[in-house]
């Protein structure tokens, strides 16, 4: 089974692929679909999307998880997020990829154990499970949002 993981951004989005067999999760592939903001908006949104398709198609994931947009005190930088993940949302639904909506805490708790941890002990687990070493902020996001779901839905 392999679960897409997506931690919805703007200018940095991460993604992640797990790969889960008889409770044994491993890193496919996890990276950053980045935007500059030399591009024109609408250019940035289109590569979220078009990059999205090229990993689905590539890895063809049984599902994927988001994680939910929580409100920032920057609101126009949240309605470039909410943008982006509609995009990405548009994308799992024209290529047939069932997904769920986790809140942040949902995700902590499930890797942690902790709805609270902070994001070192996050990323100290996800290594822990996956046997890797994921570094960058974004990317292990999506790792962490990946690998609770595929961890929640083992038995399904």
């Amino acid at each position: 089974m392999i679960t897409l993981g997506i931690d919805p951004g703007f200018a940095r989005c991460g993604y992640a692929l797990i790969q889960s067999k008889n409770s044994v999760y491993s890193v496919v592939s996890s990276g950053l679909i980045e935007t500059f903001n030399t591009e024109f908006y609408n250019n940035r949104l289109l590569h979220i999307y078009n990059t999205l398709n090229e990993i689905i198609i590539k890895y063809k994931p049984n599902n994927a998880s988001i994680e939910e947009l929580f409100f920032s005190k920057n609101t126009k930088t949240a309605l470039k997020v909410a943008e982006a993940r509609g995009v990405i949302i548009l994308s799992l639904t024209i290529n047939n990829i069932p997904f769920t909506e986790y809140k942040p805490k949902e995700i902590k708790q499930q890797i942690t154990g902790n709805g609270n941890a902070n994001k070192e002990a996050v990323i100290k687990m996800i290594n822990l499970f996956t046997n890797s070493n994921i570094k960058q902020d974004d990317t292990a996001d999506a790792v962490a949002i990946a690998l609770a779901h595929s961890s929640r839905n083992r038995f399904l």
